[in-house]
């Protein structure tokens, strides 16, 4: 599970061809919602299966959201950068087509929170949770996958000396309902810069950068592994996030 734009895809294509275990997405619950509280009687129900949960930074999430929007399909486009920070978030599986489960948020710093939020409250019910991020994901591959074979109790874990290729080019959606997209279909070189918080601060500027921090809590930065993010973001921010919060927003 994770949030739009977080991995969700990556990590699939990651699992299913380096440690060989079949991925699902979509089964029971979508993997981009707030996780539900299926009850049976006083027992969560979670699916029984483990559940790897992808996250990035909420800077460089959100900025990757507002580029999403200008497509309206599961966002709803607003007009600038600003305006999309502070506005109700609306989300849908996809706004083009009728018959889909909507949710609103406050911000979309609010839906950063509540979902990474509701996947900890998950894996401290006693649910099989491991989280993974994505930034860490993309630098170091086979030390991710080592992590998440320990996870689903491989033995013996992946080895982290193993070659890991990251795929060429971005992956498309993937809900295993959907018919596969066509390969044949040009699509854009995967950029790993974009998995650097320095990258995302340059182009969002530190006042909006602090803007979607405000919405976000401690314990949730910490549950997806980024204790001291206000930290690393304040050390990240270099003259150019400076100076784009000085000429405004965008």
């Amino acid at each position: 599970m994770g949030t739009p734009r977080s991995g969700t895809n990556l990590a699939k294509h990651l699992i299913e061809r380096y440690l060989g275990v079949p991925v699902v997405f979509d089964h029971g619950f979508w993997k981009h919602g707030i996780f539900p509280a299926l009850m049976s009687g006083r027992d969560l129900l979670y699916g029984e299966l483990p559940i790897v949960v992808m996250s990035k930074d909420p800077v460089s999430q959100v900025l990757s959201w507002y580029r999403l929007a200008r497509n309206d399909t599961i966002f709803r486009p607003k007009k600038s950068l600003g305006s999309f920070l502070g506005s109700p978030f609306e989300l849908r599986q996809d706004f083009t087509q009728p018959g889909h489960m909507e949710y609103r948020f406050r911000t979309p710093s609010d839906y950063w929170n509540q979902f990474y939020f509701a996947m900890d409250a998950l894996g401290r019910s006693g649910a099989p949770v491991h989280f993974v991020c994505y930034e860490n994901l993309v630098s170091s591959p086979a030390l991710s996958l080592h992590m998440i074979s320990h996870f689903l109790g491989r033995s013996p874990p992946f080895d982290v000396r193993h070659a890991v290729e990251i795929p060429r080019y971005a992956l498309g959606a993937s809900n295993d309902i959907d018919q596969a997209e066509d390969l044949s279909i040009d699509r854009p070189a995967f950029d790993p810069v974009r998995a650097e918080l320095a990258s995302a601060l340059a182009r969002i500027g530190w006042g909006n950068a602090r803007a979607i921090l405000r919405g976000v809590d401690d314990d949730v930065l910490e549950a997806t592994g980024r204790p001291g993010f206000r930290k690393s973001c304040r050390d990240a921010a270099g003259a150019r996030a400076m100076l784009r919060s000085l000429v405004g927003s965008w």
